[in-house]
């Protein structure tokens, strides 16, 4: 169990929208109440430990425990999440690790989650959340023909709005955690119910499982609490069940064999509640054996008002390396898309999927996030800079590539400027060019319109200058500039002034004071003042 905390200054809007009760009727009236038990053993890959420690130890710990389980009971059910987790067993332990299996199979063990881990869901990018799914999901596919249906983040540091919506966007069907208890926002909006995202979709939730590190002494078949959560959930919905977690948390490993013969015995019990052992994303089918519309509806985010507080701002290079990482990746696709589309290169698809994973596994949220020890940075940081360079390598190797099917006609050096970005630019752009007879000391750039652009000189040497200039640039698109030699420095006419204490454009005057403080910033076209006073510097 955790305890970082920190606050948070953002206002969101939410709301549970009521549904209408069903009526409700005495228990002997009632359709027998299920309680739907999920086996897990919740594992941080790194948190106050290192990633080595998970693979020496808690990862393989995880599997030898549960198989053992599985053996001696052919009814349990375990969920073990993050394709990650398998990919390192299979590395590490190959020879266990095919003892699996049958096991899954047979259905008993399940993959869960669909994700390459139980990732962070708040600073990672969209695409990111979606390539989790297709690179977590479809590693179960191929290595063990199956796929899971469901989020699985029993433990998290909020969940935002759009997660529903990209959960069904990627197939995925329901979610469960059970960490809203430890301090929602919104508190607890159900047991079991329906989560909207931000563009309506919807999917099935639990949000009161109960602790993954729950333990069994007794048959659940006729256990008081269980059966009045799930009359009540049928009372005012017409489903009369429960969803209940239960096992071991944070170093992996399995539930303790006094609670798997418990639930052995709940399941043969002669109670009110029916137990069952399920997967982690049963709960689909659970949710559809009743009219969904009747089922409680949470349209809004949940958020962490007091657990993992402070992580957001921790870690910054983690945070930093993560998003230079997502965006390389997209360059370096797009990139590689064009290339191929010429004829330039085959795709490289295997090299991206792999260093897509690479990184996003240090998503998981207590990675990315900051709340790891000091130690497990040196394993992420590691792998942040070695995917950089990675992307950057396939990026470059497919530009370069694709470079002779453009026109680079030029009466100077042609310069070839790509944008990645699905949008029109305009950029300063700034590139290193050598040559064999000596750099001129001034050079004018023309745009392929022939119109020349503003540019300048910022670093010469004997063989080499450095250049910087304006370009536009198409979509997802290459554009081919032509820089000549000159023999005087750019002097196109611009609305620039730039004097030791002022600077002003079309749009704003800013002065500075003889102290270095910021005097004032007046604003040209709306007429006024923007400061009330000085932004003064602090030492």
């Amino acid at each position: 169990m955790r305890s970082v905390y920190l606050s948070l200054a953002i206002v969101i809007l939410l709301s549970v929208i009521p549904i209408q009760a069903g009526e409700t009727g005495d228990t002997a009236q009632s359709p027998q109440a299920k309680l739907y038990v999920v086996g897990t053993a919740h594992l941080d890959t790194q948190w106050r430990w290192t990633v080595k420690t998970s693979i020496d130890e808690y990862i393989p710990d995880t599997f030898r425990r549960n198989i053992s389980l599985m053996k001696q009971y052919p009814d349990y059910v375990f969920s073990f999440e993050g394709a990650f987790r398998y990919m390192l067993m299979d590395e590490y332990f190959h020879d266990e690790f095919e003892q699996v299996r049958p096991f899954i199979e047979s259905g008993q063990w399940r993959v869960t989650g669909s994700w390459v881990d139980a990732v962070d869901v708040n600073v990672p990018s969209f695409e990111s959340l979606v390539r989790h799914t297709l690179y977590g999901n479809g590693y179960f596919k191929r290595e063990f023909g199956r796929t899971s249906r469901d989020i699985f983040l029993p433990d998290c540091f909020g969940f935002g709005y759009a997660l529903p919506s990209i959960a069904a966007h990627c197939g995925l069907s329901s979610i469960s955690t059970q960490k809203l208890t430890w301090g929602g926002w919104a508190g607890v909006p159900f047991d079991i119910g329906m989560w909207q995202g931000v563009d309506g979709s919807r999917i099935a939730a639990a949000f009161n499982p109960g602790s993954y590190g729950t333990t069994f002494e007794s048959d659940l078949s006729h256990d008081s609490a269980w059966t009045a959560v799930a009359q009540r959930q049928g009372d005012s919905s017409g489903l009369y069940a429960a969803y209940a977690y239960f096992g071991t948390g944070d170093t992996g490993g399995a539930p303790d064999s006094a609670s798997v013969d418990w639930l052995a015995k709940s399941m043969a019990g002669d109670g009110p509640l029916e137990v069952k052992s399920v997967g982690a994303d049963d709960l689909v089918d659970l949710v559809a054996t009743t009219d969904t519309d009747r089922l409680p509806l949470f349209d809004g985010e949940l958020v962490m008002t007091r657990h993992g507080v402070g992580c957001y701002t921790s870690q910054a290079a983690m945070k930093r390396w993560n998003r230079k990482n997502e965006l390389l990746a997209d360059a370096a696709e797009r990139a590689s898309v064009v290339a191929q589309r010429f004829g330039a290169l085959t795709y490289p698809r295997d090299m991206l999927r792999d260093t897509w994973i690479r990184f996003m596994w240090h998503q998981f949220h207590d990675d990315l996030t900051g709340t790891s020890i000091p130690e497990a940075y040196e394993y992420s940081w590691g792998d942040e800079l070695l995917c950089q360079n990675r992307f950057a390598a396939m990026l470059d190797h497919a530009v370069e590539t694709t470079v002779p099917a453009l026109d680079t006609r030029a009466k100077g050096v042609p310069l070839v400027v790509y944008n990645p970005l699905a949008i029109e630019r305009e950029d300063v752009v700034e590139a290193t060019v050598g040559f064999d007879k000596g750099a001129p000391q001034y050079v004018h750039v023309f745009g392929p319109d022939g119109n020349q652009v503003p540019s300048d000189v910022t670093a010469l040497t004997a063989d080499s200058l450095r250049v910087r200039f304006l370009a536009r640039m198409p979509s997802v698109g290459y554009a081919v500039y032509d820089m000549r030699p000159a023999k005087e420095a750019c002097n196109l006419p611009t609305d620039l002034r730039v004097t030791p204490r002022s600077l002003e454009n079309r749009r704003y005057i800013v002065n500075v004071s003889d102290d270095g403080d910021v005097a004032s910033i007046y604003d040209k076209i709306a007429g006024r003042e923007l400061l009330s006073g000085p932004i003064e510097l602090q030492f």
